[in-house]
């Protein structure tokens, strides 16, 4: 049933207005607009399946997929046989991370419909090798190629489901791949061009390619899109600190950290800036309870060791250091402190190693390369400090 024709089955005409109204501004983009006329449309009409759906459609297109669902299943008991809104359904509930609920919900469409393209080719994902969760897990386990391959095969059948081509972005920019990755984020953004979630991850690859200008303009949208969204407003706090605006950037962490209590990340920026801050001792009060919370995110323990530095007490950094490194063996920091560290003790042998996995990890680190060439002049490793200081003096 399309939406003209939802438009002429509603009976209370002031709902009418407002049904029509809302729709034509969700056609021209304005979703903000369209959803305050589909909320007054729902509000005289509140049992009409068609104004309940389009209202939910709406608001999952923006990315509120908690309060969409609910209003996509009420407008199917209202109308168990509109399959247009089964398959929105389905889509918000793909959106959500609930493959379970989405795969009877597409099953039927494809049976009442089967010249639904677009509800088969999300059916068929689920066949090929596991799916998205498949990839997803490929994608942990370090295997991005691996995850990209079967992403791409989703993509070749006709997938729409945006979470696809968000994860297949994240894969093809962990292999250096930033055309492609834009490609894949621009695409999961057409599926899905009011989501805050996906502008996050957007703005979240594009800091990582050190694209800070246009991160800046994403998360400015994501955030008129939806002032509470937790990881866009963590990464306005990202993008203060990267200004060197201290003040700011502990306002933004600090609102991040109370509306996910969850989010270990927002836990440890926090803890950081008050580092940066100098404010010690709420830096460590922030960082103990976030370890006590959150004992496997490594970046806690990371932080935690930065503030025994700053504040004197080596000793205490190196275990703090080497806890963070068992978690998670990519961290370039720990892996640079702990090798200046056993550097500094006169162990050039021993921070070779962890200087050298800070340069693999990220290269782009100026400091890591002095300090390479200074383990190398240490082992009387002539040529390789040479390469060392040049790649210092040309990094900016």
């Amino acid at each position: 049933m399309t939406a003209l024709l939802a438009l002429c089955l509603m009976a209370e005409p002031a709902a009418r207005q407002h049904l029509e109204r809302g729709f034509a501004l969700a056609q021209k983009g304005d979703l903000k607009g369209a959803e305050a006329e589909l909320r007054m449309a729902v509000k005289l009409a509140p049992d009409d399946p068609q104004a309940v759906s389009i209202l939910g459609i709406a608001l999952s297109q923006q990315g509120k997929l908690a309060e969409a669902t609910p209003l996509l299943e009420r407008a199917l008991e209202l109308a168990p046989g509109d399959s247009i809104t089964r398959f929105n359904l389905a889509v918000n509930q793909l959106r959500a991370g609930n493959a379970a609920a989405a795969r009877p919900n597409l099953e039927r469409v494809v049976r009442e419909q089967p010249d639904n393209k677009q509800a088969a080719a999300l059916l068929a994902s689920f066949r090929i090798e596991g799916g998205y969760g498949a990839a997803l897990e490929l994608y942990r386990a370090g295997r991005f190629g691996d995850s990209r391959r079967l992403l791409e095969k989703m993509a070749e059948q006709g997938s729409r489901d945006p979470n696809v081509f968000r994860l297949l972005a994240w894969c093809q920019h962990r292999e250096g791949r930033a055309a492609e990755s834009r490609a894949a984020m621009a695409r999961a953004l057409e599926l899905a061009p009011g989501d805050p979630a996906l502008l996050a991850n957007a703005a979240q690859i594009l800091l990582e390619e050190r694209q800070v200008t246009e991160a800046r303009a994403v998360v400015a949208k994501a955030l008129e899109l939806a002032p509470g969204h937790e990881p866009a407003v963590k990464l306005q706090g990202t993008l203060y600190l990267g200004d060197g605006d201290l003040k700011r950037a502990l306002v933004e962490f600090e609102r991040a950290a109370k509306l996910d209590p969850e989010d270990p990340e927002a836990v440890e920026r926090l803890g950081t800036v008050q580092r940066l801050l100098f404010e010690y001792a709420a830096a460590r009060m922030t960082l103990e309870r976030g370890v006590a919370r959150f004992p496997k995110f490594a970046r806690l323990y990371q932080a935690a060791a930065k503030l025994a530095l700053d504040e004197g007490v080596e000793g205490r950094a190196t275990p703090l250091f080497e806890r963070a490194l068992a978690l998670d063996a990519t961290l370039a920091d720990s892996h640079f402190e702990l090798g200046k560290l056993l550097l500094d003790q006169g162990r050039a042998a021993d921070a070779l190693a962890h200087l050298e996995a800070a340069a693999k990890f990220d290269g782009s680190n100026r400091q890591t390369h002095l300090a390479l060439a200074n383990a190398y002049r240490a082992l009387g490793r002539r040529e390789d400090q040479a390469r060392e200081l040049e790649r210092y003096r040309r990094l900016p």
